[in-house]
């Protein structure tokens, strides 16, 4: 007995794929190169705003414990030191010849004539800060988690200012003329002396522009 076999026509060829099965799958894999991106952005901003919100901390804890130690003589650095209270002389008293009266003369304790004048700068945020940041400052070795610069400080969190991202905002409070009124903040310039305690509120700049409070602090 003889058994036949009746083969398709076509069989055992390969199937090539169409064109559009083509452009699905190069679709498909576009779209999972895109969420793999988006997720790897994700953790990326999260891991920097994260470094960012740790050197604030970082920054806040530095102040408020150097706060109570500024008015030590032995306080480093002496940049961010309150100003030392001056200890004034009686006026001296000098005779004017022919007139029976005395000239007062108020002086000022270990200070001459010819005493150099103190710098503008001298006392100011500006200076307190590069202090801490550069040598053997107590922030020197911070990082801003976005640009990989030594962390510092800015006036304003500002998106079109990418410099700003990773930033630390720093607020003094302005006196309250009546109470119970709340404390009022404005931007700490680098001008503005840092010679006597201040109050101050800690932010961080996120990369939108966006200011994220970390503590209020005494220094």
């Amino acid at each position: 007995m003889v058994f036949t076999l009746d083969v398709p026509d076509g069989a055992g060829t390969v199937l090539q794929p169409s064109s559009t099965d083509i452009v699905f799958l190069l679709l498909v894999g576009v779209m999972l190169a895109a969420v793999g991106l988006v997720g790897w952005r994700a953790y990326d901003d999260a891991q920097r705003e994260f470094t960012a919100h740790s050197n604030a901390r970082i920054w806040a804890q530095w102040l408020s414990e150097a706060g109570p130690q500024r008015g030590k003589s032995n306080f480093y650095p002496q940049a961010c030191a309150l100003a030392a209270v001056k200890d004034e002389q009686p006026p001296l008293a000098i005779m004017l010849e022919g007139t029976g009266r005395e000239l007062l003369i108020r002086t000022e304790s270990g200070q001459g004539a010819d005493a150099p004048a103190q710098s503008p700068s001298d006392g100011s945020w500006r200076v307190c800060e590069q202090a801490l940041r550069e040598g053997r400052g107590a922030l020197a070795g911070l990082r801003n988690a976005y640009s990989g610069e030594s962390q510092g400080s800015t006036v304003r969190c500002d998106s079109a200012d990418p410099k700003t991202a990773g930033a630390v905002l720093l607020e003094k409070a302005k006196p309250s003329l009546t109470e119970p009124r709340p404390l009022q903040f404005s931007a700490l310039a680098p001008q503005d002396l840092v010679q006597a305690p201040l109050k101050l509120r800690i932010a961080v700049c996120d990369r939108w522009g966006r200011s994220r409070h970390v503590a209020d602090v005494d220094f």
